[in-house]
């Protein structure tokens, strides 16, 4: 047994976020002021006697230390060694020695040196550049730091901090929302007054005077710096905003993290930092940025953290850069919130700082980091339908028809289990002949048996068409691990090997994804250009020739640890959470370039600028009334942070089947969302069906109410079709999201700002759904102004909480005095009646909600045109441009005119 007697020590374990495995050192990285602790474990359990702990501090021999027996097991026994507090700039050097009886086992020497934490605490020099100003500044130690970056910003006067940079140059973004900066870093250089950082003297040095502080202004913000005490003073629209700013610099002095503080107010809310599903104030937590696939009961966690917070007192606050961010809501001090930003290498590190309401907070930070370059297809917008278990053509047709037959239509079908599972590009069971690993396959290199899986996904795809069903297709950015033969598999990740298209090891050797799913799959490497193009190629024909509109890109959180490198020389913390960017990005580029804009990707993860590929889900849930509420707080809070167009599986898609009461409320609730989707987990052969069908929850449940109502909201939901298109069409513009918490429209109201079961659905309708089970009624809170209910038309003054009834078939739901609201409504004009599934109505209704004056835009026919309505004593009166289709204006209490088109203006008196 002595003879396998072996050490392992990882000193960063596997640079999990939020684990800690025992054999790696503790803190992975020490700050001078740490209480440091070394783990490691021998193996196999029992084969060692005892563990002596070697170390040097600052090449100085310390006294041996005996390794400390935490656990013994069959496979291995826990050791640790206590180092005890160590000092900034201590270099340390250990290795453990295990005695096994007859066998010594020496592991590797291991080094580390302890970081130094530093704090502003003057400015020492001061150089006007056209971008602002560039300070050289002096820490507390009375050493200079790092050059010191202030900018003036395009958007919302927005004002940037770059700490570590020379100033020499500006920032931009890269195609997946990436922020760049073409500056060197500086951490600890001089700085050169009256020169350039390039030597040129081109620029005038300022002059600094301590007793007045260092300002820049933009037109409603400003900043100011203490040259003899470093203090900051932020102002946006005149709140006074206290910072404090300090930083971490590794042994060799570069820069490793940034730490911002600000002051915070008794009643200050927080809000944003990406797809939170714990509350929508994160005032008093401590979440951090980390694309981490959590599933189920997210917690903190998240699979699209976006380091974007907007305060309640009128600023926002973007950490640029993709590395990991730790934030400190008032959680250890209740008046100051702080993050910790990582650096990365010693690159710059910028922090932006935006003034003004939430929306233009939102509308500033997608300016800055993206936004789609055009909102999804119309046809995005009607019901999706989707579930694991179909995984064959005759189940999808089956599925299809039933949708028919029950009347209930839906415009986007999903299959996930479609592929072999080894590709994730050929169908299940075609028959091919295998090929090179740089093989760009086309449709007819595959057979497709009559008693396969799927015999003919071709005329399939086409029959869903006919039908007015777009189809997606799941994806996975996975070179997956097989122990069986697969040929083709075999062949293409062999090809990838050789031509470097996958990430690499700190060893040099692929990457292989150490999480459970997906375990050992090397992942492509979408920084090349050549990877990511020999990637999509082979996705090509399902594009080209069988029609499908889209992917479903699922996953992206398959990195950990700080060794992993790209091929653009990206590595580890700032690679993990810019990775779902680049292979969404990737996707998305390439569909619609295919389509010709005619298609859309359905993605889970993503970090700063992902909103420019739309669209977005809330990931894995369980099927039950909390998992409903938290999936709403995250869409509610990914709005906050540039992500337009969002939704959720409807009452969750994992473990037992939703009650009918649950299924309806949150079917309910889906009808007004920018994406309404059902899907479920897989079933097991001969288990009973998971499906979220309403068919299925109605013989589950035996409620002879679910196949109606889900029907009839089915149905409302394709009447709202062209107002949701035109809303689209609005957030792709701004920046703003479909799905908005109220404090974006009404950011006056306190309560806004902590309201996590209401919201607006574009920019007219306020939805307030029913979240708790066994609700007979519900408190709804109206933002001041005039209300209208969209159900009954009764006018509502708002600035005010009352009780409504909510019985099962109903939703509240109120429309904004002034609204002109597009709708596509049968004959009749009644909500729920059947429209069919086209999403270009020949007849539109347009439901008019009198206020003094309203103008709203309206898309007809891809062309959209202006309409204005005014109230006057006579009734209201409705001008009308030249109209490609006939028009029906309505008003709340049913009074309506019919325009015919036409080719001149019209007007419309209704009286």
């Amino acid at each position: 047994m002595s003879a396998r007697l072996t050490i392992v020590h990882a000193p960063h374990g596997s640079d999990h976020p939020y684990q800690v495995v025992p054999e790696e050192r503790t803190p992975r990285d020490p700050v001078g002021g740490d209480m440091v602790s070394v783990g490691f474990l021998t193996t196999p359990g029992g084969a060692a006697q005892g563990v002596r702990f070697y170390w040097e501090r600052n090449g100085r021999p310390q006294t041996p230390v005996h390794g400390r027996p935490i656990s013994v097991g069959r496979d291995n026994d826990r050791w640790l060694v206590e180092l005890g507090v160590l000092e900034a700039g201590d270099t340390v050097e250990y290795w453990m020695v295990a005695d096994g009886g007859d066998v010594t086992v020496e592991s590797p020497r291991y080094n580390f040196a302890t970081r130094r934490r530093r704090t502003l605490a003057g400015i020492s020099a001061v150089e006007e550049t056209p971008e602002g100003l560039l300070l050289g500044t002096l820490a507390s130690d009375g050493q200079p730091g790092p050059i010191l970056a202030l900018r003036r910003l395009e958007q919302a006067g927005g004002l940037q901090l770059a700490l570590g940079t020379r100033g020499h140059g500006d920032t931009g973004t890269t195609d997946d929302g990436r922020r760049t900066n073409d500056q060197s870093a500086a951490a600890g250089s001089a700085l050169v007054l009256g020169h350039s950082s390039s030597g040129e003297p081109d620029r005038a040095p300022v002059t600094l005077s301590p007793a007045h502080p260092v300002t820049l202004l933009t037109s409603t913000a400003s900043i100011a710096i203490a040259p003899a005490t470093g203090w900051i003073s932020y102002v946006a629209n005149g709140a006074s905003v206290p910072l404090r700013l300090r930083w971490v610099e590794a042994a060799d002095g570069t820069l490793a993290t940034v730490e911002l503080s600000a002051d915070l107010t008794d009643d200050e809310a927080l809000v944003g930092l990406g797809e939170r599903f714990d509350t929508l104030d994160q005032r008093g937590r401590a979440p951090d940025v980390a694309v981490y696939e959590q599933y189920k009961n997210h917690g903190n966690r998240t699979y699209l953290p976006i380091p974007f917070v907007i305060s309640s007192r009128g600023y926002a606050c973007l950490v640029e850069g993709t590395g990991h961010v730790a934030y400190d809501f008032g959680r250890t001090a209740p008046d100051r919130w702080t993050c910790i930003a990582q650096a990365g290498g010693g690159k710059p590190l910028a922090i932006d700082l935006f003034a003004g309401d939430p929306a233009a907070c939102v509308g500033a930070l997608t300016a800055r980091t993206g936004r789609p370059a055009a909102p999804p297809p119309d046809w995005a917008f009607g019901l999706w339908m989707s579930s694991n278990e179909w995984n064959t053509q005759a189940r999808v047709e089956r599925e299809a028809a039933l949708h028919q037959e029950h009347g209930i239509p839906a415009t986007v079908l999903v299959i996930e289990a479609w592929s072999d599972e080894n590709t994730f590009y050929i169908w299940n069971g075609a028959q091919y002949t295998p090929r090179a690993g740089d093989w760009t396959p086309r449709l007819a290199d595959f057979s497709f048996p009559a008693d396969g899986p799927w015999p003919n996904p071709k005329a399939m795809s086409d029959a869903l068409h006919a039908q007015g069903i777009r189809l997606i297709l799941w994806q996975i950015p996975a070179l997956k691990y097989i122990a069986e033969a697969h040929p083709q598999h075999e062949a293409d990740s062999a090809h990838a090997q050789d031509q470097g298209y996958v990430l690499r090891g700190a060893d040099g050797e692929p990457y292989r994804n150490p999480a459970f799913w997906f375990n050992k799959a090397m992942i492509p490497d979408f920084t090349s250009p050549e990877a990511t193009a020999w990637w999509m190629q082979k996705r090509a024909y399902l594009l080209d020739e069988l029609g499908v509109d889209g992917f479903k890109t699922d996953g992206g959180e398959h990195l950990q640890g700080r060794g992993i490198t790209a091929s653009d020389g990206r590595q580890g913390d700032e690679l993990v959470n810019a990775y779902p960017n680049l292979y969404i990005g990737a996707y998305h580029r390439f569909a619609t370039e295919r389509r010709k804009g005619d298609a859309m990707t359905f993605s889970r993860a993503g970090h700063t600028g992902v909103g420019a590929f739309p669209a977005h889900w809330a990931g894995d849930e369980n099927s039950n009334w909390e998992a409903f509420r938290r999936s709403l707080v995250a869409g509610l809070s990914v709005g906050l942070s540039g992500v337009p167009y969002w939704g959720w599986d409807i009452a969750g898609f994992s473990e037992a089947l939703p009650t009918a009461e649950l299924y309806l409320r949150a079917m309910a609730m889906a009808a007004f969302c920018p994406i309404m989707q059902y899907h479920s987990e897989y079933t097991a052969p001969g288990e009973p069906s998971k499906d979220r069908t309403p068919w299925r929850i109605q013989a589950h449940t035996g409620d002879d109410q679910v196949i109606p109502i889900s029907r009839h909201f089915a149905r409302l939901r394709m009447a709202l079709i062209p107002y949701l298109v035109r809303e689209a069409a609005y957030s792709a513009a701004s920046g703003e999201p479909m799905l908005r918490a109220l404090c974006l429209d009404y950011p006056a109201d306190p309560v806004s700002w902590r309201t996590t079961d209401q919201y607006m659905l574009g920019r007219d309708l306020l939805v307030a759904p029913v979240v708790y089970e066994g609700a007979a009624g519900r408190e709804v809170n109206l933002p001041p102004g005039i209300w209208y209910d969209f159900w009954s038309g009764a006018r509502l003054e708002g600035g005010r909480q009352f009780n409504v009834g909510v019985p099962i078939d109903r939703i509240p739901v109120y429309v904004r005095a002034g609204a002109i609201l597009p709708l596509h409504l049968a004959p009749g004009q009644a909500l729920g009646d059947d429209v069919g599934t086209s999403t270009t109505p020949s007849h539109l209704t347009l439901r008019v909600y009198p206020a003094a004056a309203g103008t709203a835009t309206v898309v007809l026919n891809s062309e959209t045109v202006t309409i204005s309505a005014t109230a006057e004593a006579s009734g209201v009166r409705v001008s009308l441009p030249p109209l490609p289709i006939p028009v029906t204006v309505m008003l709340p209490d049913g009074r309506s005119a019919t325009a015919t088109a036409s080719a001149q203006p019209q007007t419309l008196l209704l009286g």
